[in-house]
């Protein structure tokens, strides 16, 4: 069965939040989150102006339903402006060959083997990235540490050793990755003690 969508949806980060919360997840259920980097297109060129980001998400889904034949494929594209979402969250999708059955997998536009992920466009690829990975760890209630390989925890596509890819390069730490998705859950933790929260799109 297939699961992509009909039409990519783009969200912003507040956007998302409240998506994510409008989901149930009463089939396949992810074990832990999967990280990576388109490495083609980078940051460079997904910011060429002649190009629109729902032109490239739509060639990413042609691609991988048409051209590859996949049930499914990576659910979701982090922008420097937008999150983009790809196929449905609820069904198990393609990409990372050790654990698709088991991983949500989201994908971070960029090379960070060679862009920086510290600053300018990286930097708000690197917070959206963060912030999506907190809302799904909260809404899933998951926990981007404690972890063990295939198992749990925030895995980085390059601990697939049968896949041979440095995904998403060597410019993001995970240590730092996790320690920031920690400190956004904790803030939406607290959001949600506070008179008048009720969800973590409460956070902006």
């Amino acid at each position: 069965m297939m699961s992509f969508l009909a039409e990519p949806k783009g969200y912003t980060p507040a956007e998302f939040a409240v998506f994510v919360e409008s989901l149930e997840w009463n089939g396949w259920r992810p074990k832990f989150v999967t990280l990576h980097n388109t490495g083609v297109p980078t940051l460079a060129e997904w910011l060429d102006s002649g190009h629109a980001a729902k032109q490239r998400i739509e060639g990413q889904r042609h691609y991988e339903r048409d051209i590859l034949h996949w049930h499914s494929g990576v659910r979701l594209f982090v922008a420097p402006n937008l999150i983009w979402n790809l196929c449905d969250l609820r069904e198990a999708g393609v990409s990372v060959s050790c654990w698709n059955h088991l991983t949500l997998g989201i994908e971070m536009i960029g090379d960070f083997a060679t862009e920086a992920f510290d600053a300018g466009p990286g930097a708000q690829v690197r917070d959206n990235a963060v912030a999506v990975m907190a809302v799904l760890h909260h809404r899933l209630g998951l926990r981007p540490d404690q972890y063990r390989v295939g198992v749990s925890g925030l895995h980085f596509h390059k601990e697939c050793s049968r896949d041979h890819h440095d995904c998403p390069g060597r410019n993001v730490v995970k240590a730092d990755v996790v320690a920031r998705v920690l400190a956004k859950m904790d803030a939406f933790s607290s959001a949600a003690a506070s008179p008048g929260a009720d969800h973590p799109a409460a956070e902006r």
